[in-house]
């Protein structure tokens, strides 16, 4: 996570969470927890925080730019939209499309997500059918409907 940190904010910190957690581990003593000191260029989802291993703070899920590393299925794929506007105005968030690539996948069609925030998807943390690159999606947009516009859907 250190080598991944680094590359998207230039700091090699060992968490996701915004800033500095103060960790009591009693007797008086207090370890510094380092995680992201503020916005990044690049954004970062996981995975894991669906799973509630970690926490992904807003510094690395609304970055700067619309696109985000994903963690997903043991490996990194990207996310991006073509809309620089969606992180700057709520009402882009409402309806829009994001590109997923995966480089491990040989991925050769283009896969174009239309996230749908206005549409609420119960979570449903036993159902193993949820393409994960879904779940990572909804760590960001709580609940969003995800189109796959007629790619078939990545398990």
């Amino acid at each position: 996570q250190e080598l991944v940190n680094l590359l998207l904010t230039g700091k090699a910190v060992s968490n996701v969470f915004n800033d500095v957690v103060e960790l009591d581990s009693g007797n008086g003593n207090i370890t510094l927890l380092k995680g992201i000191g503020a916005r990044s260029d690049v954004g970062f989802l996981s995975l894991f925080e669906h799973y509630n291993v970690c926490q992904v703070g807003c510094f690395l899920k609304t970055p700067r730019f619309p696109i985000w590393v994903v963690c997903s299925e043991s490996h990194f794929s990207v996310l991006f939209s073509l809309q620089p506007e969606l992180l700057r105005d709520w009402r882009a968030e409402r309806l829009f499309d994001l590109y997923y690539y995966d480089g491990l996948a040989n991925q050769q069609e283009q896969i174009r997500l239309t996230v749908d925030t206005t549409q609420t998807i119960p979570e449903d943390r036993d159902n193993d059918l949820v393409p994960p690159i879904e779940l990572c999606i909804r760590t960001r947009w709580k609940g969003a409907a995800v189109n796959w516009n007629g790619s078939d859907p990545i398990l």
